[in-house]
C-alpha cells in the first residue's frame, strides 16, 4: 500500500507497549535514495520524551500505518544528550575525539542521533 507523505501530517504515533508518543509533524526524506528516513513526532507525551521535545522516529521502527502509526520498536524514555566540547587535546596531553552532536530540529525537538 503506498501512502503519500501529507496523508501521514498529524497522525497519531503508538509505542509498542500501547502507549501515546505524539503526533506525526513531519516526514524526512533521503532525497538520494527516495526512501523515508525518519519521522518528526510533536506533541510529545513527556513521560517518553524528556520535556515534551519533538522527536525523530526512525522509519524502520515502524510496524504499521492506518489510523494511526503503531511502533514496532521504542526505546524506554528519552533524554536529551548534553551539547558539550570536549578539547582535542587535553591538559594532560593525551588526544581526545571531539564528541558532535546532531543539530536539533526546531522548536527545540531533537533528532535521534541527538539523544542519550
Amino acid at each position: 500500500m503506498l501512502i503519500e507523505a501529507t496523508n501521514l501530517e498529524g497522525l497519531e504515533v503508538i509505542t509498542d507497549k500501547g502507549l501515546s508518543l505524539g503526533y506525526v509533524e513531519d516526514v524526512i526524506v533521503d532525497l538520494e535514495s527516495g526512501e523515508v528516513y525518519e519521522l518528526l513526532v510533536s506533541d510529545t507525551n513527556e513521560e517518553l520524551v524528556e520535556d515534551g521535545a519533538s522527536v525523530g522516529v526512525p522509519y524502520r521502527w515502524i510496524q504499521s500505518i492506518s489510523r494511526v502509526v503503531l511502533l514496532k520498536h521504542f526505546p524506554g524514555k528519552i533524554k536529551r544528550k548534553e551539547q558539550f566540547e570536549i578539547p582535542a587535546v587535553s591538559p594532560d596531553g593525551k588526544r581526545r575525539k571531539l564528541r558532535v552532536v546532531k543539530k536539533q530540529y526546531g522548536d527545540g525537538g531533537v533528532g535521534r542521533l541527538g539523544w542519550r
